[in-house]
C-alpha cells in the first residue's frame, strides 16, 4: 500500500497509489486533483504539497506529463517541450548523416561570402545590413514539417501518439503520466492499444494516473462518494478499529470478503 497525501490551501485528500492509479468516474474533483498533482511536479513555486507515506516527495526526482481529455498535438509547430521533439531529433540525425549534407554546408559558406556585396550594393543606402544564419543541424528543423496520414488527429490519436513517443524516450527520472478520459472518442481497439502501451511503460518503471469511467482498467482504485475520496487503503486503515470494536472474533478472510463487497458497492454508487 502506497499513500499520497495531496495538500492544497483549501483541501487535503489521500490517494491509494500503485503503478497504475485509477480515479474512477468523470467527477470534477478528479480534474482538479489531477491538475494540482501536475502543478506540484511542473511548477517550481507550486503551493501544492504531496507526501508519500508521510514524507514530502522530492519533485526533482520526478517528471510529470499531463495528457488532458482534449489532448491535441500540433504536428507542424513543435516546441522544445513537445513530445514530438524526439522525432525531430531523429530526423535531423538521419539527414545530417547523409553525404550530401556536407555539400550543402559547403555551398552555404559560398553564399555567406556574398553578404558583404549585398550589404554594400543593396542595403547600405538604407542604413541596413543583413547576414545569413549559420546553417547547421539545429537549422534543419526549419526545413521540414510533420503531418499525419490520418489528417486531423482526434484526442485519442493524440494520446496514443504521445504514449508511443514516450516509449522512445530515455527515462532518467521517475515518470508520472496523468491521462484524462482515454475513452473519449475512442473505440474498443484504441483503448486496448492504449492499455498495452501503458503496460510497456509500466515495465520500464513509469507510473500512471488515469481518470476514467471504464470498468476494465486495472489499478489501485480511488472514487468519489458524497464528495469524499474513497479507496481500498482507507478501508484497510479501518481494519484494526473494526477488529477491536466488534466483540466477536473476526477472521481475516471474512474482513477481505466484506471489504471487496463494500468497495464494489461504493464503485457502483460513485
Amino acid at each position: 500500500m502506497r499513500l499520497w497525501q495531496i495538500d492544497t490551501w483549501d483541501n487535503c485528500v489521500t490517494l491509494d497509489m500503485g503503478p497504475i492509479t485509477i480515479m474512477k468516474g468523470s467527477h470534477k474533483t478528479w480534474f482538479k486533483i489531477a491538475r494540482e498533482i501536475n502543478d506540484f511536479f511542473t511548477n517550481r513555486v507550486s503551493e501544492v504539497k504531496i507526501y508519500e507515506d508521510g514524507e514530502l516527495i522530492n519533485k526533482k526526482d520526478w517528471e510529470c506529463l499531463m495528457i488532458p481529455f482534449n489532448e491535441s498535438l500540433q504536428l507542424d509547430k513543435v516546441n522544445t517541450k513537445s513530445p514530438l521533439q524526439i522525432i525531430h531529433e531523429k530526423i535531423v540525425e538521419f539527414l545530417a548523416a547523409i553525404p550530401q549534407y556536407e555539400s550543402i554546408l559547403e555551398e552555404w559558406e559560398v553564399l555567406k561570402e556574398e553578404e558583404e556585396i549585398i550589404n554594400r550594393t543593396i542595403l547600405e543606402k538604407f542604413d541596413l545590413q543583413f547576414r545569413l544564419k549559420e546553417f547547421d543541424e539545429s537549422n534543419l528543423k526549419d526545413f521540414f514539417i510533420l503531418s499525419s496520414y490520418k489528417g486531423i488527429l482526434t484526442p485519442i490519436d493524440s494520446k496514443l501518439l504521445t504514449l508511443k513517443l514516450l516509449l522512445e524516450k530515455e527515462i532518467t527520472k521517475r515518470l508520472l503520466i496523468i491521462i484524462e478520459l482515454p475513452e473519449l472518442y475512442a473505440d474498443e481497439q484504441e483503448i486496448e492499444e492504449l492499455l498495452l502501451i501503458l503496460k510497456q511503460l509500466m515495465n520500464r518503471g513509469c507510473y500512471a494516473i488515469i481518470i476514467t469511467i471504464l470498468d476494465d482498467v486495472e489499478g489501485r482504485s480511488n472514487f468519489i462518494l458524497k464528495g469524499q475520496v474513497i479507496n481500498e487503503a482507507r478501508v484497510e486503515m479501518l481494519r484494526s478499529k473494526v477488529f477491536n470494536t466488534i466483540p466477536i472474533p473476526i477472521e481475516n478472510e471474512d474482513f477481505l470478503k466484506t471489504k471487496e463487497l463494500l468497495l464494489s458497492l461504493w464503485i457502483r454508487w460513485a
